[in-house]
């Protein structure tokens, strides 16, 4: 095994440990499990990988990720063996061009890394798609989706008041992961859509702003909770390059029961978040002021009913929706993970 991290050090207690990595930039700001060389070995074995595998290579800063950072930075999140191919997949979609890792690690923008899991493998390493989906409590969530901030700093340089510029950040830049909830959505699931079998496990990356929590108690026909939802992304502005919406099983029941399928929700919500440019001009929402005929032609958010994700999941009760954008000039990328058998 080539020397890493985790080996480059030898500490006398965990607290000398502790006290290495804040001290030297190598973590958010929580403590981490110090990475020895038999806990980043299991990690390694978890995914079926040797030390000096290539996971990917991001372009733009000329980045190689080798397996064995990945595997040390998922250690350090206190990820187990199994959540490895995981981690595997995410770093490899944001090291996809068009996922543009560069420009959301040093934007004042201020975005996370949302791993969103669509697939069998949800439920066979416990990643949360019900109640608290977004919050606490479930090691899969906040392990996997922190190995990916924590390479960001690591192995990228995304570091606060250095290459990291953002205003104001937000809780998912230390951790943004959660999956999809096959148990009750009305349509084909977000794996299939992106064309991958019913059987397959993916991640769908997003650079993701803090999302909105909507209430739409006291509504149950798709026309009116669905109005709300689109005027909450108007609100937004016409800074995103798309909008995951969350729609929880209360409010899938209705979905259900009304008949409305995912592309009649799409287009629904695209027909009504578009204003004119006037109507954009006056809320101060462009950033570059519409003028002729442009004054009067409607403008939406996003570009196409393709740019809007939907996904189900979420606590049983409860009429909410949640919005979260992703940074403009981003583009998701989905990939499929590799699971040993």
């Amino acid at each position: 095994m080539t020397t890493s991290i985790s080996e480059k050090f030898k500490f006398v207690d965990y607290d000398e440990a502790q006290e290495y990595y804040q001290v030297n930039g190598l973590t958010d700001g929580l403590p981490i499990v110090p990475p020895t060389e038999a806990k980043v070995s299991a990690m390694l074995g978890g995914a079926g990988l040797n030390p000096s595998d290539v996971v990917a290579v991001e372009g733009m800063r000329g980045k190689t990720f080798l397996a064995e950072t990945v595997a040390v930075n998922a250690v350090m999140a206190g990820c187990k063996p199994e959540y490895m191919p995981v981690v595997v997949a995410a770093v490899q979609a944001v090291s996809e061009p068009q996922f543009n890792l560069h420009a959301n690690s040093t934007s004042t923008n201020g975005v996370g890394l949302l791993v969103l899991v669509s697939g069998p493998i949800a439920k066979d390493i416990g990643i949360n798609s019900g109640t608290v989906l977004m919050g606490h409590g479930y090691r899969a969530n906040a392990t996997i989706g922190r190995a990916m901030s924590l390479l960001k700093v690591n192995a990228y340089g995304s570091v606060p008041h250095d290459m990291d510029k953002s205003t104001f950040g937000h809780a998912g830049q230390y951790t943004f992961c959660f999956a999809e909830d096959d148990d009750v959505i009305p349509w084909e699931p977000l794996r299939v859509e992106k064309g991958f079998s019913v059987d397959a496990a993916t991640v769908t990356v997003f650079a993701a702003n803090s999302p909105l929590q909507v209430s739409t108690h006291n509504y149950s026909q798709p026309t009116e909770f669905l109005g709300i939802v689109s005027d909450a992304i108007q609100g937004m502005g016409m800074g995103s390059s798309e909008i995951v919406v969350v729609i929880s099983p209360e409010i899938l029941e209705y979905v259900r029961s009304s008949g409305w399928n995912k592309a009649r929700i799409k287009d629904f919500i695209f027909k009504n978040i578009h204003r004119t440019g006037s109507e954009w001009n006056a809320r101060f929402r462009t950033d570059h002021p519409f003028s002729g005929d442009d004054l009067t032609r409607g403008f939406p958010v996003v570009d196409s009913p393709d740019h809007i994700t939907l996904v189900g999941g979420g606590g049983a009760a409860g009429a909410f929706v949640s919005i979260i954008g992703a940074w403009g000039g981003v583009s998701s990328v989905t990939k499929e993970i590799s699971i040993r058998r």
